[in-house]
């Protein structure tokens, strides 16, 4: 349907942006969305620009999924596209921004009898698509605090452990939207009145849900997002000089190039982790960066070297007091560095199968010192027990552990653990000649498909 003629400045219908999926778009400004939306319609990139003032090229760049962050930008696209305010959370000009949904005192009686008037459908029949669009709650933070002490701080920090369980339970899917509507929340808190002591601490803390909010998106395979929370952390951490922060985000960050199959820059990343453990004076921290490295080592196909710093990690692990541990570090702990020896292994496993008997040692102990509320771990040691089993010809042992991990998927949302979960069906498919193997690389299959 194109909604107007051909001018490049022909106004868009504005029954376009009463479309439910359209509103979905504009509540989380994601322009791009919207921009894909209107081209199906029938709205030319040229009449998107001539309207928005942009050139074609930053048309496209949007559309292929360039992010527009500017509130002046935003601005100026909602008011030459004719989109009302309030549907993108933008102020109007000289008039707050309301819901009309949340109109009470003051509306017409029209107004009012109208909505009852969907309240009694909604009861009786069910609402059509465009009546549930005039409903819909948009996306609103609540007001910042105008002034912060320590207590709000130690709230702030006490969300953060309740998210950070929840991740590590049910997946970084099942607390992404909170967790980033929560930031939102309390970025503001920046701008409140506080002592140094108070901000520095906020500024930690901040860090830390940055953090937090890059790693669910990294689990979710939202890389973009995912590198760019992980940036503010680092500035976040590095302005409060919180050394040892730098050096967990780095490690996350430094995650995201291994997954992405670069070992070499995620190596490199690991490095600068290193510098910032260093600086922080934290054996906990020097560990975390010696163990990813040797991951990153083995993926190279260098079992030297992750010998090497495996045994560093545990080394400095030792080292440490364990006293005062950050909240964010204490996941660093002896299950870590099984778990991670067994990752580091099962990567050479797929070069050598030698290395399927200690990658299969390693990973069964992580699994066995490991809680259960810690459900994505346990359920990424037991795809490395899956593997290597398959990888060292245990196919009875190893089809079991592989048929256990598909139960635990149905409990975690974690697109990392999906794609592992491709280790396993390239290991059962080793075995096509077995009929349990092969029925186990076609539910893999299945499920990654889905």
């Amino acid at each position: 349907m194109n909604t107007a003629g051909d001018s490049p400045k022909a106004p868009v219908d504005p029954a376009v942006w009463r479309e439910p999926e359209m509103r979905a778009a504009l509540a989380v400004r994601d322009i791009g969305a919207v921009y894909r939306q209107l081209k199906r319609r029938g709205v030319s990139q040229r009449r998107i620009a001539g309207l928005t003032g942009q050139a074609q090229p930053e048309i496209s760049e949007i559309m292929n999924g360039r992010q527009v962050m500017a509130y002046d930008v935003l601005s100026r696209i909602a008011d030459g596209l004719g989109v009302p305010r309030g549907l993108m959370g933008l102020a109007y000009d000289g008039a707050p921004v309301l819901d009309p949904g949340e109109q009470t005192e003051g509306d017409s009686e029209m107004e009012r009898r109208g909505f009852l008037g969907l309240v009694a459908k909604a009861a009786v029949v069910g609402l059509s698509a465009s009546e549930l669009a005039d409903i819909r709650v948009l996306p609103e933070s609540g007001p910042s605090p105008h002034r912060v002490g320590m207590q709000d701080v130690a709230n702030l920090e006490a969300t953060i452990t309740f998210f950070r369980a929840q991740d590590d339970r049910y997946g970084g899917g099942s607390v992404r939207s909170a967790v980033t509507a929560h930031l939102d929340w309390a970025s503001g808190m920046l701008d409140a009145t506080a002592t140094d002591a108070v901000r520095t601490r906020l500024q930690q803390t901040l860090a830390d849900l940055h953090s937090l909010a890059g790693w669910v998106s990294f689990d979710l395979g939202s890389t973009r997002h995912a590198v760019r929370h992980f940036a503010n952390a680092l500035v976040l951490a590095k302005e409060s000089r919180e050394h040892a922060l730098a050096a967990k985000v780095l490690f996350q960050m430094g995650r995201v190039y291994l997954h992405d199959g670069e070992p070499d820059n995620a190596l490199k990343v690991f490095q600068l982790g290193q510098m910032s453990a260093q600086d922080a004076n934290s054996p906990r921290a020097v560990a975390l960066l010696h163990l990813n490295e040797a991951w990153a080592y083995a993926e190279l196909g260098n079992a030297g070297q992750t010998r090497v710093q495996l045994t560093r990690a545990a080394e400095e692990l030792a080292r440490d007091s364990d006293r005062d541990v950050p909240s964010w570090l204490t996941f660093m702990s002896e299950a870590e560095i099984e778990g991670i020896a067994g990752m580091a292994y099962t990567a050479l496993s797929a070069r050598d199968r030698s290395f399927a008997t200690i990658g299969l040692e390693h990973a069964t102990r992580s699994f066995d010192m490991r809680a259960e509320a810690d459900a994505r771990s346990r359920t990424s040691d037991l795809i490395a027990i899956a593997v290597n089993r398959l990888r060292a010809g245990e196919l009875a042992g190893g089809i079991r552990a592989g048929a256990e991990v598909l139960s635990r998927m149905e409990g975690v949302r974690s697109s990392r653990l999906l794609d592992r979960l491709g280790w396993v069906q390239q290991a059962a498919e080793l075995h096509a000649g077995h009929s349990d193997a092969r029925d186990l690389a076609e539910q893999v299959s299945i499920l990654r498909s889905v």
